[in-house]
């Protein structure tokens, strides 16, 4: 999920940063649509239950993947991979990819996961980070995506406040 060794343009990440029920899963999930493969890891499964049903209504179960930890659907052409963070299969490769609640990175039981995922999971076109915001992002784990990234990168909060890369300031 990596465009450093296909010499390709480098894909743009964007970090979506805000509080709670202000947005950042739906923005997600309309980004998604407008990609021909897409894969969106959730923190919780009936969270991506609800993520797959809504899909599946756009696009039709043919199209929809769910994986999570109890549940594994995945039609012969599914384009659209919704997944558990734990669950997401890192070796398809996804014009569009998203993990949702990224700041979890910093959770003492999951946390090793969700920064696996931050640091090496990439969508070959378009990589969104979605998270709540605590201060300034180089004090949360989104602020990893600065030091790791190679490529510029566009963070934005809720507030639309906006950096890029090498940048590592935050008045948020």
């Amino acid at each position: 999920m990596s465009d450093r060794s296909t010499g390709l343009a480098p894909s743009k990440l964007t970090a979506v940063l805000g509080p709670t029920n202000t947005g950042k899963t739906h923005l997600a999930v309309e980004r998604m649509l407008g990609h021909a493969s897409v894969m969106i890891g959730l923190p919780l499964r009936l969270l991506a239950r609800e993520i797959y049903d809504r899909i599946v209504k756009l696009r039709g179960k043919a199209s929809v993947a769910l994986i999570t930890g109890e549940e594994k659907i995945v039609p012969p052409r599914a384009a659209y991979f919704v997944c558990t963070v734990e669950a997401m299969p890192l070796t398809r490769e996804v014009e569009f990819l998203a993990i949702d609640e990224i700041q979890l990175c910093a959770d003492p039981e999951r946390g090793h996961i969700f920064t696996h995922r931050l640091l090496h999971a990439r969508g070959r076109f378009e990589t969104m980070l979605l998270g709540n915001q605590r201060g300034s992002p180089s004090d949360c784990a989104v602020g990893l995506a600065w030091r790791y990234a190679l490529f510029e990168s566009h963070v934005s909060s809720c507030a639309a406040s906006s950096w890029s890369y090498p940048s590592r300031r935050c008045s948020a």
